[in-house]
């Protein structure tokens, strides 16, 4: 049988969170009852390989206590090197609770508030319960449609993430839109507004992960409108000890994909002369890229798919015009000679005499205007004739100059 997965709780801080306070038992029973391996850290963080023998460790609120310089350093370097970490705050965030969480959590990008939060409209019984609808996709979120939130406190995601290769933040919670928050803003309590502002956050830290929200209640067994019985608050406890403790690919999802064949073939050929182990890898990293460059790359197909239809457009116009040059030629320009030929051949057949009834001799100076893309073109029946004479096509078709004659105009000028 495989062996237990092992979750280190922190007693070293006055932490709140223990397995022998009576209202948290509905937690520690599913802990049990879920077959995870528990041990309490009483030193300390004072030794990384200690803590390396935790797959996952809980920080739930320290009270009244700091953690040290080198505990900070030897949790970063636990997570750096692969492990998973559960940080938990509570209502009034470092301020109320007197401890310097936030001086760790920095290292992982992100600090929780000194507030708590409320909501005016979706909450339950008291606003300081709001009722969270809104989540991002994610393991931990998995069949998670509504939470409470009780004398939580909010986070903070840090600016300098957005330029750290190596630390992937993804804010799974926020608030909804009628949220409010008591905060200390270092002299005094003050209320404001803080709508979408983020609750529950997972980081990718190197090869490790850290989840962490300021929502101690929500471990609780005193209260079945807001604890650890409330909504779905159990199922996302359990999706994030899962995800912690087991990774995020082992715990995905099978699904069937339709593979294009030219990507099959491709992705085969990877998969033979690199180190991955199976497609789902390849597409895996193929999705995460996708979502994490989605904005550039739905402009970049939208762009193409427009680049594209202006050149089918063009060349279906430029398709037209050269069949109505292939009908042009095909129809013969008549002189003069051509019409007495024809009126002879006509009196012969009929008996009859036939006149011109115009004077093909005469020379015209009548003038014609056109308008093209804005500019006016000036020609006579006489550049036509020209034009007909020069190139043996027509100048006038259907009453109306054909397009090689324009462009034979605009290069006379």
């Amino acid at each position: 049988m495989p062996e237990k997965l092992t979750i280190g709780l922190d007693y070293s801080h006055n932490n709140k969170l223990t397995l022998e306070v009576s209202s948290y038992n509905e937690f520690t029973n599913f802990l049990f009852s879920s077959g995870y391996k528990l041990g309490r850290i009483e030193a300390g963080f004072d030794s990384l390989k200690k803590l390396e023998n935790y797959d996952v460790i809980l920080l739930s609120s320290p009270n009244n206590s700091n953690i040290e310089e080198d505990e900070i350093k030897n949790i970063e370097k636990y997570v750096r090197n692969g492990g998973s970490m559960l940080i938990l705050s509570s209502m009034g965030g470092d301020y109320t609770n007197r401890t310097n969480l936030n001086e760790l959590t920095q290292k992982f990008g992100f600090e929780f508030e000194s507030d708590e939060i409320n909501d005016s409209v979706n909450y339950v019984y008291l606003q300081k319960r709001p009722l969270i609808t809104k989540l991002t996709p994610h393991v931990i979120s998995d069949q998670v449609k509504q939470l409470v939130f009780s004398s939580a406190c909010s986070l903070k995601v840090l600016d300098f993430i957005e330029d750290e290769q190596n630390i992937k933040i993804e804010i799974i919670a926020k608030a909804g839109l009628n949220t409010w928050h008591k905060k200390y803003n270092g002299s005094e309590w003050i209320e404001e507004d803080c709508p979408k502002i983020p609750l529950i956050i997972a980081v990718d830290y190197y090869k490790g992960k850290v989840i962490g929200f300021g929502n101690l209640s929500m471990f609780s067994s005193l209260g079945h409108e807001y604890g650890f019985s409330a909504f779905d608050n159990r199922i996302l406890i359990a999706n994030t000890l899962n995800y912690l403790t087991s990774g995020a690919l082992s715990s995905g999802k099978l699904i069937t994909v339709n593979l294009n064949l030219s990507l099959f073939y491709w992705a085969n050929k990877i998969l033979e002369d690199q180190d991955w182990e199976d497609f789902s890898d390849i597409i895996n990293v193929a999705v995460k890229y996708f979502k994490d460059n989605y904005k550039r790359a739905i402009n970049d197909i939208k762009r193409t798919q427009e680049e594209k239809l202006e050149k089918k457009k063009k060349f279906e116009q430029s398709k037209e015009e050269r069949e109505e040059d292939k009908i042009l030629d095909m129809v013969p320009i008549r002189k003069k000679e051509d019409l007495k030929d024809i009126m002879s051949a006509l009196e012969e057949l009929t008996g009859e005499k036939y006149e011109l009834s115009i004077n093909l001799e005469e020379e015209t100076e009548d003038k014609f205007l056109i308008e093209i893309d804005g500019n006016i073109i000036e020609y006579t029946l006489e550049d036509a004739d020209q034009f007909n004479i020069e190139t043996s096509k027509h100048a006038i078709w259907h009453e109306k100059p054909t397009k090689a004659f324009l462009d034979w105009l605009n290069d006379r000028k």
